[in-house]
């Protein structure tokens, strides 16, 4: 990566990461590293264009909480957001597609029927193998 793009990406991750924080914000409390709270939202830019929520609080794979999380990416075509639910599977959040690797045999009725607005499920792309077996849900 050159050091205008190194430049540019961490200006984009920056920029996402306080936007992510403050949509999360409204609907639970992050993990700080004192006690456990709802999520936790990645800290390090590892140079990727992706920023991860690891969380096990099903409200926050809510459609609406998704669709926010997604405008967010508007303008943003070569980042994503992983949402981590450890058992619960994940998503993927682009802003021109959701993968959704939702586990939803091991979910609560309410949620087995969640559906996303613009979402494919996980494996129905070759490109998806980097979010099978080890990969980040």
């Amino acid at each position: 990566m050159t050091s205008e793009l190194h430049a540019q990406q961490e200006r984009e991750w920056a920029i996402l990461y306080d936007q992510i924080k403050s949509v999360l914000q409204q609907y639970g409390e992050a993990d700080d590293g004192t006690e456990e709270k709802d999520y936790l939202l990645v800290g390090d830019n590892l140079g990727w264009y992706k920023h991860t929520i690891e969380t096990n609080k099903l409200e926050l794979v809510q459609p609406a909480v998704v669709k926010s999380l997604r405008e967010l990416l508007i303008g943003y075509p070569n980042w994503e957001i992983v949402v981590a639910l450890g058992s619960f599977g994940g998503l993927v959040i682009r802003d021109d597609e959701i993968i959704d690797g939702l586990r939803r045999e091991n979910l609560s009725k309410e949620f087995q029927t969640i559906e996303y607005e613009g979402s494919r499920p996980q494996g129905s792309r070759f490109g998806d193998i980097m979010y099978s077996g080890s990969g980040p849900f």
